[in-house]
Protein backbone atom coordinates (compact mmCIF):
# COMPACT_ATOMS: atom_id res chain seq x y z
CA UNK A 1 0.00 0.00 0.00
CA UNK A 2 1.15 3.09 -0.68
CA UNK A 3 0.07 6.63 0.74
CA UNK A 4 0.94 10.27 1.08
CA UNK A 5 -0.23 12.68 3.00
CA UNK A 6 -1.30 16.64 1.93
CA UNK A 7 -3.90 19.30 2.30
CA UNK A 8 -7.09 19.90 -0.41
CA UNK A 9 -6.04 22.86 -2.21
CA UNK A 10 -9.06 22.57 -4.74
CA UNK A 11 -12.56 20.41 -5.08
CA UNK A 12 -13.80 20.29 -8.61
CA UNK A 13 -17.23 17.72 -8.78
CA UNK A 14 -15.92 14.37 -7.41
CA UNK A 15 -11.54 14.99 -7.67
CA UNK A 16 -9.64 16.68 -4.75
CA UNK A 17 -6.95 18.86 -5.99
CA UNK A 18 -3.96 17.59 -2.79
CA UNK A 19 -0.54 19.49 -2.13
CA UNK A 20 1.84 17.20 -1.49
CA UNK A 21 5.35 17.25 -0.76
CA UNK A 22 7.80 15.86 -4.10
CA UNK A 23 9.47 12.55 -3.87
CA UNK A 24 12.07 11.25 -6.18
CA UNK A 25 10.16 8.32 -7.79
CA UNK A 26 7.16 11.22 -9.28
CA UNK A 27 10.22 11.85 -11.71
CA UNK A 28 9.79 8.22 -13.49
CA UNK A 29 6.08 8.01 -12.63
CA UNK A 30 3.80 7.00 -15.69
CA UNK A 31 0.82 9.20 -13.74
CA UNK A 32 2.82 12.57 -13.59
CA UNK A 33 0.95 14.40 -16.21
CA UNK A 34 -2.27 14.27 -12.89
CA UNK A 35 0.38 16.06 -10.93
CA UNK A 36 1.25 19.46 -11.49
CA UNK A 37 4.66 20.18 -10.31
CA UNK A 38 5.33 24.02 -8.42
CA UNK A 39 8.39 25.19 -10.20
CA UNK A 40 10.77 26.19 -7.61
CA UNK A 41 9.28 24.42 -4.55
CA UNK A 42 9.72 20.63 -3.65
CA UNK A 43 6.00 20.13 -3.58
CA UNK A 44 3.04 19.30 -6.43
CA UNK A 45 -0.64 19.20 -6.56
CA UNK A 46 -2.01 15.99 -7.25
CA UNK A 47 -5.58 15.33 -8.62
CA UNK A 48 -6.98 12.55 -6.87
CA UNK A 49 -10.38 10.92 -6.30
CA UNK A 50 -12.24 12.17 -3.45
CA UNK A 51 -14.00 9.28 -2.19
CA UNK A 52 -13.57 10.36 1.95
CA UNK A 53 -15.46 13.34 0.77
CA UNK A 54 -13.15 15.66 2.20
CA UNK A 55 -12.97 19.48 1.75
CA UNK A 56 -11.23 22.50 0.64
CA UNK A 57 -8.15 22.96 3.65
CA UNK A 58 -8.60 19.56 5.04
CA UNK A 59 -5.70 17.10 5.83
CA UNK A 60 -6.38 14.24 3.64
CA UNK A 61 -4.01 10.78 3.00
CA UNK A 62 -4.09 9.70 -0.67
CA UNK A 63 -3.80 5.95 -1.45
CA UNK A 64 -2.44 3.80 -4.27
CA UNK A 65 -2.76 0.22 -3.87
CA UNK A 66 0.26 -2.08 -3.96
CA UNK A 67 -0.92 -3.93 -6.81
CA UNK A 68 -1.61 -1.25 -8.73
CA UNK A 69 2.10 0.26 -8.90
CA UNK A 70 3.60 -2.68 -9.20
CA UNK A 71 1.67 -3.44 -12.21
CA UNK A 72 2.66 0.32 -13.30
CA UNK A 73 5.81 -0.95 -12.89
CA UNK A 74 6.08 -4.03 -14.89
CA UNK A 75 4.11 -2.53 -17.79
CA UNK A 76 6.72 0.92 -18.03
CA UNK A 77 9.94 -0.93 -16.80
CA UNK A 78 9.47 -4.90 -17.98
CA UNK A 79 7.91 -4.39 -21.03
CA UNK A 80 10.67 -2.52 -22.80
CA UNK A 81 13.09 -4.69 -22.16
CA UNK A 82 11.05 -7.75 -22.96
CA UNK A 83 10.55 -6.22 -26.40
CA UNK A 84 14.94 -5.59 -26.65
CA UNK A 85 15.54 -9.05 -25.54
CA UNK A 86 12.68 -11.01 -27.93
CA UNK A 87 13.69 -8.60 -30.78
CA UNK A 88 17.55 -8.97 -30.29
CA UNK A 89 16.99 -13.17 -30.15
CA UNK A 90 14.56 -13.57 -32.96
CA UNK A 91 16.71 -11.47 -35.11
CA UNK A 92 19.23 -13.74 -35.93
CA UNK A 93 16.49 -16.49 -37.44
CA UNK A 94 14.37 -13.85 -38.62
CA UNK A 95 16.77 -12.33 -40.65
CA UNK A 96 17.72 -15.71 -42.40
CA UNK A 97 13.60 -16.22 -43.22
CA UNK A 98 13.48 -12.71 -44.46
CA UNK A 99 17.07 -13.04 -46.61
CA UNK A 100 18.40 -10.40 -44.46
CA UNK A 101 22.26 -9.77 -43.26
CA UNK A 102 21.88 -11.22 -39.91
CA UNK A 103 23.73 -8.32 -38.04
CA UNK A 104 21.71 -5.90 -40.00
CA UNK A 105 18.33 -8.37 -39.39
CA UNK A 106 19.69 -8.50 -35.55
CA UNK A 107 19.80 -4.79 -35.17
CA UNK A 108 16.26 -4.40 -37.20
CA UNK A 109 14.12 -6.93 -34.90
CA UNK A 110 16.16 -5.19 -32.05
CA UNK A 111 14.78 -1.73 -32.72
CA UNK A 112 10.62 -3.35 -34.02
CA UNK A 113 10.69 -5.40 -30.85
CA UNK A 114 11.33 -2.17 -28.15
CA UNK A 115 8.93 -0.02 -30.57
CA UNK A 116 6.59 -2.49 -30.48
CA UNK A 117 6.78 -2.81 -26.51
CA UNK A 118 6.47 1.14 -26.13
CA UNK A 119 3.29 0.80 -28.15
CA UNK A 120 2.20 -1.76 -26.17
CA UNK A 121 3.01 0.54 -23.27
CA UNK A 122 1.15 3.26 -24.40
CA UNK A 123 -1.87 1.34 -25.01
CA UNK A 124 -1.98 -0.28 -21.61
CA UNK A 125 -0.95 3.06 -20.20
CA UNK A 126 -4.13 4.80 -21.62
CA UNK A 127 -6.33 1.81 -20.74
CA UNK A 128 -5.14 1.80 -17.08
CA UNK A 129 -5.32 5.93 -17.59
CA UNK A 130 -9.29 5.51 -18.70
CA UNK A 131 -10.26 2.65 -15.87
CA UNK A 132 -8.77 5.45 -13.80
CA UNK A 133 -6.85 2.61 -12.23
CA UNK A 134 -3.39 4.54 -12.09
CA UNK A 135 -5.14 7.55 -9.76
CA UNK A 136 -4.84 8.26 -6.20
CA UNK A 137 -7.86 8.43 -4.13
CA UNK A 138 -8.70 10.32 -0.98
CA UNK A 139 -8.95 6.94 1.37
CA UNK A 140 -9.03 9.36 4.73
CA UNK A 141 -9.39 12.65 6.32
CA UNK A 142 -6.65 13.11 8.43
CA UNK A 143 -7.76 16.54 10.00
CA UNK A 144 -10.69 18.26 9.09
CA UNK A 145 -9.62 22.00 8.31
CA UNK A 146 -12.11 25.12 9.71
CA UNK A 147 -15.26 25.70 8.40
CA UNK A 148 -15.21 22.58 5.87
CA UNK A 149 -17.91 21.02 4.86
CA UNK A 150 -17.14 17.71 3.02
CA UNK A 151 -19.14 17.97 -0.80
CA UNK A 152 -18.48 21.79 -0.95
CA UNK A 153 -17.91 22.93 -4.48
CA UNK A 154 -15.23 25.04 -5.94
CA UNK A 155 -17.17 25.57 -8.93
CA UNK A 156 -20.22 26.77 -6.97
CA UNK A 157 -18.49 29.00 -5.09
CA UNK A 158 -16.47 30.75 -8.18
CA UNK A 159 -13.28 28.70 -7.00
CA UNK A 160 -12.89 29.77 -3.14
CA UNK A 161 -14.69 28.94 0.11
CA UNK A 162 -17.01 31.21 0.07
CA UNK A 163 -19.08 33.80 -2.53
CA UNK A 164 -18.73 36.80 -3.40
CA UNK A 165 -21.67 38.23 -1.85
CA UNK A 166 -20.11 36.66 1.46
CA UNK A 167 -21.79 33.28 1.71
CA UNK A 168 -20.61 29.43 1.69
CA UNK A 169 -22.47 27.17 -0.67
CA UNK A 170 -23.86 23.96 1.56
CA UNK A 171 -24.05 20.66 0.12
CA UNK A 172 -27.61 21.04 -0.91
CA UNK A 173 -26.84 23.83 -2.94
CA UNK A 174 -28.36 26.01 -0.02
CA UNK A 175 -26.24 29.99 0.21
CA UNK A 176 -25.78 30.80 3.71
CA UNK A 177 -24.43 34.46 4.30
CA UNK A 178 -21.83 34.63 6.92
CA UNK A 179 -21.33 37.75 8.84
CA UNK A 180 -17.87 39.11 9.04
CA UNK A 181 -17.50 41.56 11.38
Amino acid sequence: MSTESGRVQKIENDWAWVMTERKDACDHCGQKSSCNMIEGVNRMLVKATNSAKAGVGDYVELFLSTKTKMKGMLILYILPVIGLLVGALSGGSLSKVFGLNQNFGTVLFTFMGVVIAFVLVRVLGTRMDARQELTPAVSRIIRRARNSFPSEKAELSGGSSGSANGGRHYPSGMLVKENRH
